[in-house]
């Protein structure tokens, strides 16, 4: 009888310590931010929140996961400077057109080295507060700056 109401109190024990740990690990999980692995320097909204802080962040292809609603919206801007290139023949710093998909992967880079090459910004591949300053007044030079400008912030840009 006593080593049966030892080892109850035993397993009572070791239920108790289990459920504490399983409610201390869901707590501190819970705690935890959903962007632990993002970057120290990555600040700009995730693609479910406003992107309208996209012109004073620095986007390269290593933090490519982190950015996908402002670099969607800089390949619209990319790709209306190439449209442009296309009507008019004339050479303005861009490559190619891009799929719209979020993703500043090698041909975004690309892309946005030509472009920074031709405007004279520093050729780096990341897309930092001047480059979008440049890309945002190029665009609206062109004529374009409707959702995707505003959307990612140009509209904030001093002189436009």
């Amino acid at each position: 009888m006593l080593k049966q109401r030892i080892r109850t109190l035993a397993v009572t024990g070791i239920m108790t310590v289990a459920a504490a740990l399983v409610t201390l690990t869901t707590t501190a999980a819970a705690a935890a931010p959903a962007t632990a692995s993002t970057p120290a320097h990555v600040t700009a909204p995730r693609a479910a929140e406003a992107p309208s802080g996209c012109v004073t962040e620095v986007f390269t292809e290593a933090d490519e996961p982190y950015y996908e609603q402002c670099v969607a919206d800089e390949q619209i801007l990319l790709n209306d400077i190439w449209e442009t290139q296309e009507k008019t023949e004339i050479y303005l710093g861009v490559i190619e057109q891009l799929t719209v998909d979020g993703s500043y992967g090698p041909d975004t880079t690309s892309d946005v080295e030509a472009f920074q090459g031709f405007y004279g910004d520093g050729v780096d591949g990341e897309t930092g507060p001047m480059t979008w300053g440049t890309l945002c007044s190029v665009d609206y030079n062109l004529g374009y700056h409707g959702t995707y400008w505003n959307d990612a912030g140009c509209a904030t840009e001093p002189g436009l």
